[in-house]
């Protein structure tokens, strides 16, 4: 097993296209870094356009560090399909896998020194990007906001969800005979994962929230039925009509259980789109409140009055980042385990030969 871990990392140290991934990781972040410093510092006047000093306020610095730094969650994905059914689909082409197994190394030995060095890999890639994202930041004047080091844990949970990818693309890459099939298949997933992670993202709301909000909300209503604002039969028209199916209609239904149980949700829950920067205010949370989008979404139609103030205490409206990461971790891990043992089921039952 040392043997083969020691050939496959010399193998990739070496290979064009690792290096390739590496060197975009190192000069993409610069890249976005003097893109948004001179978008950030043009200044358009009648006279013609001009470059002035911006001095970023701390909290948008916050956001503005995290979002440059965690987009390799989206750069990666199809670096890493590439790179794992590259490389392994050529080891089954080239005969090294059938004569790693005549040189009498195991399958499980096999499979897993692929799988711990294009795990290594990611590591290696995602260590670069924040690295030199950070170091952009630094030289081109924005400075960095790590929010007193609690950043790093969310790079953790970046990196998490990247190796269930990584794990994806390792088994694909050893079901297959045909170099194109995993590439094709790699590829297909990663378009169909974006597309799928930007609806999914959008249907985090906890139900509980919603049941809790319901309760208060009928509470409320009572109170305006005594003070003559509202009668009972209009009370019961709007508690008709802003049932619970109307907060969790058919597509919550359908979306948010992949939310709950995939990692789906990673890039609406973290803020990690770089468009952000340019549509949003968005601030750098410390929490996920279900408050503010009930209140932006529903509450003001209801004509309960309901702010998001109101629904401060209520614990079910908050979903601290400390409680959200470990969930994450532990999805990830489970993902990992998962896949990784059908594909090594699958691997020790092909033919090599």
């Amino acid at each position: 097993m040392l043997n083969l871990l020691k050939f496959e990392f010399r193998r990739i140290f070496k290979s064009i296209f690792f290096r390739i991934i590496g060197g975009y990781c190192v000069i993409w972040p610069f890249l976005i870094s003097i893109f948004y410093k001179i978008l950030v510092s043009i200044s358009i006047k009648e006279e013609g356009f001009s470059f002035t000093d911006y001095d970023m306020p701390n909290d948008e610095l916050r956001l503005f560090t995290w979002i440059i730094t965690v987009a390799f969650v989206n750069e990666l994905p199809k670096f890493m399909a590439l790179f794992a059914c590259l490389h392994i689909g050529r080891d089954f082409s080239d005969g090294i896998v059938r004569n790693k197994i005549i040189a009498g190394h195991s399958r499980t030995a096999i499979f897993f020194s692929y799988m711990i060095t294009q795990l290594a890999a990611l590591l290696a890639w995602c260590v670069v990007y924040i690295s030199f994202a950070l170091l952009g930041l630094l030289i081109t004047g924005f400075g960095v906001n790590l929010n007193g080091g609690e950043m790093f844990t969310r790079y953790i949970v970046a990196v998490f969800t990247l190796m269930v990818m990584t794990v994806i693309f390792v088994v694909l890459s050893l079901s297959f005979r045909r170099r194109a099939l995993p590439i094709i298949f790699s590829i297909v997933f990663v378009m169909l994962l974006s597309t799928a992670a930007s609806v999914v993202g959008s249907f985090n709301m906890s139900s509980k929230a919603v049941d809790d909000y319901i309760e208060i909300r009928h509470d409320r209503y009572e109170e305006m039925i005594d003070e003559g604002i509202l009668t009972d039969d209009e009370v019961e028209e709007l508690e008709e009509e802003y049932d619970r199916d109307h907060y969790l209609g058919i597509p919550w239904k359908v979306c948010h259980p992949a939310y709950l149980f995939t990692n789906l949700g990673f890039n609406g829950d973290y803020s990690t789109d770089i468009v952000q920067l340019l549509v949003s205010n968005t601030d750098y949370k410390d929490e996920i409140d279900y408050s503010v989008s009930l209140v932006g979404n529903f509450i003001d139609n209801d004509m309960s009055g309901l702010t998001a103030r109101d629904l401060k205490h209520v614990d079910s409206m908050h979903m601290p980042y400390s409680t959200l990461n470990l969930i994450y971790i532990v999805r990830s891990v489970f993902w990992i385990l998962c896949i990784g043992a059908l594909g090594y089921v699958v691997f020790r039952k092909r033919n090599l030969f």
